[in-house]
Order: C-alpha cells, then sequence, then structure tokens
C-alpha cells in the first residue's frame, strides 16, 4: 500500500482530478463525478477504509450524501453541506467548493468547475455571487 497522504495533499489531488474531467451536462453526470472522484483520491491516499457510516471516527473523506442536500431558493442548484465545506451542484453540471468560513464578505472558493454549457454555478445562480445560501 502507498504512504498515507495528508488530508491538505489529498484534498489537493481531488480538486486536481475533479478540474481535469469533462464538464458534465446535468446535475446526475456531475454528483457522479464528484463521488467517484473523491473515493478513487481517497481508496489511493487515504489508507484508510470506505466506511461512511464511520465518518466521525475516520479521518478519510466521503463525498456529499443526499441526506445533507437541500435546494437553493430561486435557482436549480443543489447545496450540500459537509463539516468545513459546503458544495454546490447546479441542474446544468456545474459544480462550486467553497468554505464554511469567511474570508471578508465571501466564503473562500476551492473549487469552481464550469458545466458542459461553459457557465458556472455563479452564473447558472448568480444569487450565490456574493454569499452562501
Amino acid at each position: 500500500m502507498a504512504e498515507t497522504q495528508s488530508k491538505d495533499e489529498r484534498l489537493k489531488e481531488f480538486f486536481q482530478r475533479l478540474a481535469s474531467l469533462e464538464p458534465a451536462s446535468t446535475f446526475e453526470e456531475a454528483y457522479r463525478q464528484l463521488c467517484k472522484t473523491l473515493d478513487q483520491v481517497e481508496d489511493e491516499m487515504s489508507g484508510l477504509p470506505n466506511e461512511p457510516e464511520r465518518w466521525m471516527t475516520l479521518d478519510r473523506m466521503f463525498p456529499p450524501q443526499p441526506d445533507r442536500m437541500s435546494s437553493v431558493a430561486g435557482c436549480d442548484v443543489k447545496r450540500f453541506d459537509n463539516l468545513r465545506h459546503i458544495t454546490y451542484i447546479s441542474g446544468n453540471g456545474a459544480i462550486e467548493i467553497r468554505s464554511k468560513r469567511f474570508n471578508g464578505q465571501t466564503a473562500d472558493r476551492h473549487l469552481s468547475k464550469i458545466a458542459a454549457d461553459g457557465r458556472s454555478v455563479i452564473e447558472f445562480c448568480p444569487n450565490l455571487a456574493q454569499k452562501n445560501l
């Protein structure tokens, strides 16, 4: 088994791999890409079992879960609340991952991946430009 990498290293690898994939065309496709990519990175780099029921005791990252999903008012965007991040996936397949911590007036954006139609989550839902909804 390869040497276990830090969570920061694994997160960086996840963002790089997800960004390098072909843009998605639908929410479902984008969600599958995100889940599959994160599981692959964690399987390869964490050395920890894929046991989501142990999310509180394992130092492994898990994909956003459907029970943590809500809709953004006025937009075809789904929001997933994670421990330190918020993941937005729009109906066109764009993905944005933000910190829950604010830097000034806006949250730090860790990843903004455009959809196949060339639009980002912000272009798809301008209400998200300045705040987490």
